[in-house]
């Protein structure tokens, strides 16, 4: 059975057809205006095996996020590293959420807004920790971004705009340091590449030279990075 998808056409794409999976496993394909739609079809039968895995992982976490009580023993991810929630009374000074010895301890009182406060816990490490990121690889690079801002993209980890401001998704905290390298280095390319062209990819490669290993996980796992 060929999975049913929805197609969005595009006169600024020249060539490349892409696929997108919704968090709700419904599937968008991307395509130049002039596609014929067998040529859509074949290219979707050809990615049917992947398509269908990654239908199943999406929905799957997907039925996981919308589940999450923020309860004790509940995992989250930072930098990588799975941590266990702790419930407690008060957490250590007057911070509603804390990581504590491997642990994240959240106060009873804030059960029932656990997300948000997760989220801003998430929003506030990332903009530290990618800015000091950000700061390292543009001394490598010689570049100077006009600044960075940690958005709520829910697909797009991270961007450079036409005046070098940097932008990332706070949920690009919850991965590897070495995947957060990979899209750090990768905007600041675009600061000198406003493309993915052959020239583009050389300096990523030049600075993350296992970036295309990071970039698949992002592409059939990056959707695991919510709460």
């Amino acid at each position: 059975m060929e999975p049913n998808y929805r197609i969005v056409r595009s006169k600024k794409r020249k060539k490349t057809i892409s696929l997108h999976v919704n968090e709700d496993g419904t599937v968008v394909v991307y395509a130049p205006g002039r596609t014929p739609i067998a040529e859509i079809d074949r290219f979707c039968r050809e990615k049917k095996t992947w398509l269908w895995k990654k239908i199943r992982e999406t929905r799957e976490r997907h039925r996981e996020t919308r589940t999450r009580k923020f309860a004790e023993g509940e995992t989250f991810f930072f930098l990588g590293e799975p941590h266990p929630l702790k419930i407690n009374a008060t957490a250590a000074g007057s911070e509603s959420l804390v990581l504590l010895s491997g642990q994240f301890v959240l106060t009873d009182d804030k059960i029932s807004k656990g997300r948000d406060v997760f989220v801003e816990w998430y929003k506030t490490r990332a903009q530290e920790y990618i800015q000091r990121r950000v700061d390292h690889f543009s001394q490598i690079l010689g570049l100077c971004p006009r600044g960075i801002r940690i958005s709520n993209a829910r697909c797009r980890w991270g961007s450079c705009s036409q005046d070098d401001r940097l932008y990332f998704s706070w949920r690009l905290i919850m991965a590897t340091p070495s995947i957060i390298d990979y899209v750090v280095v990768h905007e600041l390319a675009h600061m000198k590449e406003k493309n993915h062209s052959r020239c583009f990819w050389k300096l990523v490669a030049k600075n993350v030279p296992d970036y295309m290993r990071q970039r698949i996980w992002l592409r059939d796992y990056g959707q695991a990075l919510d709460i």
